[in-house]
């Protein structure tokens, strides 16, 4: 597997994740067609990690992960989030994607604790954070384009041990 630096090229694959409604299912739905190109934007150009995930053997992309820089009750936070395409779901590539953005993160001085915000409902994406020994610190409410969302809050620290 690689995780490629999201570019300019990979604007197709930010309207197969932001427009589809069943990808976009435990976020609140479909991204707004019209802000499809500042999201795009803002994973290519802003100061974040966002990446393709390129599975082995494969030349197209099967989604996107990334941490960037957020808040949380006021204060600011790196989070984590990814998302696969429906036709690359059951075949670990989250899980292996994570792994290794993780691993990047340990790596990297300016990370001391990353945190996940999955859905409630979310099963895989809450699974992937208890085995990658995220602690749950509370279930509660965010805003995510402005639509209020029931999420797991799960932090992991990653700070050199």
């Amino acid at each position: 597997m690689e995780l490629r630096p999201y570019a300019d090229e990979h604007l197709a694959l930010s309207e197969a994740l932001e427009l589809d409604p069943e990808m976009m299912r435990e976020l609140g739905g479909p991204a707004d067609p019209e802000g499809l190109l500042k999201v795009h934007r803002r994973r290519v150009e802003d100061e974040t990690w966002y990446f393709v995930i390129v599975p082995e053997g494969s030349a197209a992309p099967a989604g996107a992960i990334g941490i960037w820089d957020s808040t949380f009750n006021g204060e600011p936070i790196h989070e984590v989030g990814w998302m696969v395409l429906q036709e690359f779901h059951g075949r670990g590539i989250a899980s292996e994607a994570l792994g290794l953005i993780l691993e990047r993160a340990r790596g990297e001085p300016r990370f001391k604790r990353i945190h996940a915000f999955p859905g409630v409902t979310n099963g895989p994406s809450n699974t992937l954070c208890r085995k990658f020994d995220f602690v749950h610190t509370e279930e509660t409410e965010v805003k995510f384009r402005d639509r209020p969302l029931r999420v797991n809050h799960w932090e992991l620290d990653v700070s050199a041990a």
